[in-house]
C-alpha cells in the first residue's frame, strides 16, 4: 500500500513540478539540468539515511552489550533477545552498505548526465535537437554516440538494481516512524531520477528502437526467402538426378 502510494506521489509531483514533460505521444522532453539537480538531492537523501542508520546500529549495539551485562535474567530470554538485536544490526548493516554503494551509483549518473549537458552545451542546439541527432547517430552505427550511449545505460541500469536492492532490505526492517517518513522520502526522489533516466535513454535510443524493429523484419523476410529458394534448389536436384539416371539406363539415343 506504502509502495503504491509513493508511486502515485511520485507520478503527481513530476506532472505537478514539470520534471519530466511529454512533446507528444511517444518522445518525453528531458532537461539534463533537472536530471542533476534531482540525482545530487537523492545522494544528499542517501547520505542522511545513512547518518540515521550507523546511528541505529550503535545503538542497537549499546543495547547488546547492555543485555550481556544483565544478570537474574532468563536465560532463554535474553539469548532471544540477543539474536533479535544482533539479526537488527546485521540487517542494518547491510541496508547501510547498500546506501553506501548506491550513493557512488547515483554519483556515476550524475557525472554522466553532467557529460550529456556540457554536450548539449558545446553543440549550441536545443536537448531535443541534440538527443535527435544522437537517434541519427547511434542508427547508423556511429561509434561515439553507441559508446554514450552505452555508458549511459550501464550507469543506469546499476543505478536500478542497487535500488531495488535497498528496497528489498528496508521491506526486512522494522523501522521508526523517522526513519520510515526518510526512506518514504528517499524512494520519492529515487523514483523521479529513474523516471528522467529513462526518458533520456529514450530520447537517444528512439530511432534505434524503430530500426531495430525494422531491420528484424527484413531478416525474417530474407530467412523465409532463403527457406524458399533452398526448398527449390533441392527440387531442381531431384529433377536433374532423376533426369540423369534415366539418360544413364536408356540403350537408345534420344531415349
Amino acid at each position: 500500500m506504502t509502495n503504491k502510494l509513493l508511486r502515485t506521489v511520485t507520478a503527481a509531483a513530476v506532472l505537478t513540478l514539470g520534471l519530466v514533460q511529454q512533446s507528444d505521444a511517444t518522445l518525453p522532453v528531458i532537461d539534463p539540468t533537472n536530471l542533476i539537480q534531482n540525482t545530487l538531492t537523492a545522494m544528499g537523501a542517501i547520505k542522511g539515511e545513512v547518518y540515521q542508520d550507523t546511528n541505529l546500529t550503535y545503538q542497537y549495539q549499546m543495547m547488546l552489550n547492555q543485555l550481556k551485562q544483565a544478570t537474574n535474567l532468563n536465560p532463554a530470554a535474553m539469548l532471544a533477545q540477543a539474536n533479535s538485536i544482533t539479526n537488527d544490526i546485521n540487517t542494518l548493516t547491510k541496508y547501510t552498505d547498500t546506501l553506501k554503494s548506491l550513493y557512488g551509483g547515483l554519483q556515476s549518473n550524475a557525472e554522466y548526465a553532467t557529460k550529456v549537458q556540457a554536450l548539449i552545451t558545446q553543440s549550441g542546439k536545443t536537448p531535443s535537437q541534440w538527443f535527435a541527432d544522437q537517434s541519427t547517430l547511434i542508427s547508423n552505427n556511429d561509434k561515439t554516440a553507441k559508446q554514450l550511449f552505452q555508458m549511459g545505460n550501464d550507469v543506469i541500469s546499476h543505478v536500478s538494481t542497487l535500488s531495488k536492492r535497498r528496497q528489498e532490505i528496508q521491506d526486512q526492517l522494522n523501522m521508526s516512524p523517522t526513519a520510515e517518513a526518510t526512506a518514504q522520502l528517499t524512494t520519492h526522489l529515487l523514483d523521479i531520477v529513474a523516471s528522467q533516466n529513462s526518458d533520456m535513454l529514450q530520447m537517444m535510443a528512439a530511432k534505434q528502437q524503430s530500426d531495430a524493429v525494422a531491420k528484424s523484419t527484413q531478416t525474417a523476410d530474407d530467412q523465409s526467402r532463403n527457406a524458399a529458394k533452398a526448398a527449390l534448389q533441392v527440387q531442381l536436384d531431384k529433377e536433374r538426378a532423376a533426369y540423369n539416371a534415366t539418360l544413364g539406363s536408356s540403350n537408345v539415343l534420344g531415349q
